[in-house]
């Protein structure tokens, strides 16, 4: 998996470049959510596969990226504040020993409050990736979770790669948009993980800048700046099956 990883994170590197090295950062805290029930171990290993490959295309868009991790399938825990890549990483790292032994709830949306209480940078762009097969289990957590994500930074983005078929109610597709982000089919990322994780990738990238860069528009890190994709068309098709499906389900 070494050897695999590092052509992914080389490749994905070579292709975006070093476009925005003449520009100033964007500082952005990405704050991976991750199931660990025991359906999700293929899953954690394509994240673990790809993170470098996630990481280098933020470099090449010259995003300061830090990363932390919360896990839930059960209680949800904090086990990774924000650090570097290197650190996120590292051998011994809550990342890299990141397993599906959990069981029990699986509560994303206590999970993403969890995620909340994290240290993030006063001039960071937030962003909460939570992964998972099943639906939220959240109890009286829903109304709390709002109420959370309304009283942060207004730069906050949440992505969530999860089961439309476990999803009642719409509940995760709505949050995700609802806070500058979108919902993403796990089926397709489990079918093909390669073209998904580009699509997931490029469609972060663009999320963060825009974010950024509506927020702050004179900023010097938002002069000229448009996202160097890892291959532009792939962006935008997380979200194709997801509206023929909200369609069909409707329908019916």
């Amino acid at each position: 998996m070494g050897i695999r990883k590092n052509l992914l994170a080389a490749t994905a590197a070579a292709v975006v470049g070093m476009a925005g090295n003449s520009q100033a950062a964007i500082v952005a805290d990405i704050m991976w959510v991750i199931d660990t029930s025991g359906s999700m171990a293929e899953d954690i290993d394509e994240v673990k596969l790809r993170i470098a490959e996630f990481d280098a295309v933020m470099v090449g868009n010259n995003i300061d990226a830090r990363y932390g991790l919360v896990r839930f399938g059960g209680p949800p825990r904090l086990i990774q504040d924000f650090t570097s890549i290197g650190n996120f990483t590292a051998a011994g790292s809550p990342f890299s020993l990141l397993t599906d032994d959990g069981g029990g709830s699986e509560d994303g949306s206590l999970a993403l409050q969890v995620a909340l209480t994290a240290s993030y940078r006063p001039d960071a762009v937030r962003n909460l990736i939570l992964v998972t097969d099943e639906r939220d289990d959240r109890g009286t957590n829903r109304p709390d979770l709002t109420a959370d994500l309304a009283a942060t930074a207004a730069n906050e983005l949440i992505n969530i790669i999860g089961d439309p078929l476990e999803d009642p109610g719409f509940y995760y597709r709505d949050l995700a948009t609802a806070n500058g982000g979108a919902f993403f089919n796990i089926t397709d990322f489990r079918a093909d993980p390669g073209p998904f994780f580009t699509n997931f990738i490029n469609t972060k990238v663009t999320e963060i800048i825009q974010d950024f860069c509506s927020v702050n528009p004179g900023d010097p890190a938002c002069v000229n700046r448009t996202p160097e994709p890892m291959s532009a068309a792939l962006v935008g098709l997380g979200l194709i099956g997801m509206g023929a499906l909200r369609q069909r389900r409707r329908a019916g």
